[in-house]
């Protein structure tokens, strides 16, 4: 089964841990105070189900569907100012929109630590990355439903998943850095997440829409509820 899904987009960043930019490493600073979180942190269940979202299978990829739910923590934030500048070059289909972006950071527990490099490891990566596809496909599609802009970033390369890709990539470590305060592991040559009860044992994705935080809740409580 494949890490990441496989499009004629650049192929996946090899670390994806690393801060990738100075612009968001600039943000972290800046907005710790003016970060607005709407909803949480709180862990739920997600139903999946068994057949894919037609906007997964319109990327032609397989992916796992034998995982029946997913549990994950997740928050609802309004995009600080200084980040939206950065994920406008993430996402160019938000330049120029008055809507306000929201940001919802989701984190899966993991059973192995995250910087560890055994087999078990990279499998149990693989199978969290499907859960956040399947749920991802089914919270970006019943927006899309309500007329609002969804996408998340790939997990595995940081780049829109769903929409047209900037050239820039979204770093989901410093994302919960700004959002959420989570301080990064610094391991060297790579920042990794260090979840404040997990630690290592987490696997972060980032989904991002232009819907009211009203629908964005909405959506979030039906589909728990599916």
């Amino acid at each position: 089964m494949p890490s990441t899904i496989a499009t004629s987009k650049p192929p996946p960043v090899e670390c994806i841990k690393q801060h990738s930019s100075d612009g968001l490493q600039n943000t972290t600073r800046q907005s710790r105070s003016k970060n607005r979180t709407l909803v949480g942190p709180v862990v739920a269940t997600f139903p999946l189900a068994s057949s894919l979202p037609q906007i997964l299978c319109d990327l032609s990829v397989p992916v796992d569907t034998s995982d029946p739910s997913v549990t994950m923590q997740y928050s609802v934030h309004i995009c600080p100012r200084q980040m939206r500048r950065e994920l406008e070059l993430v996402f160019p289909d938000v330049v120029g929109k008055k809507e306000e972006l929201i940001v919802i950071p989701t984190f899966q527990r993991t059973q192995t630590s995250m910087v560890s490099y055994a087999v078990e490891t990279q499998t149990e990566k693989d199978a969290k990355l499907h859960q956040f596809y399947r749920w991802s496909g089914e919270f970006v599609s019943r927006l899309r439903k309500h007329g609002y802009w969804a996408d998340v970033t790939d997990p595995m390369s940081g780049m829109a998943l769903f929409t047209t890709c900037g050239p820039s990539l979204y770093p989901d470590v410093e994302g919960a850095e700004v959002l959420l305060r989570y301080a990064p592991l610094n391991l060297g040559m790579c920042f990794v997440l260090l979840h404040p009860q997990w630690g290592t044992h987490v696997y972060p994705a980032t989904a991002f829409t232009l819907a009211p935080a009203s629908i964005v809740q909405q959506t979030l409580d039906e589909m728990q509820c599916a």
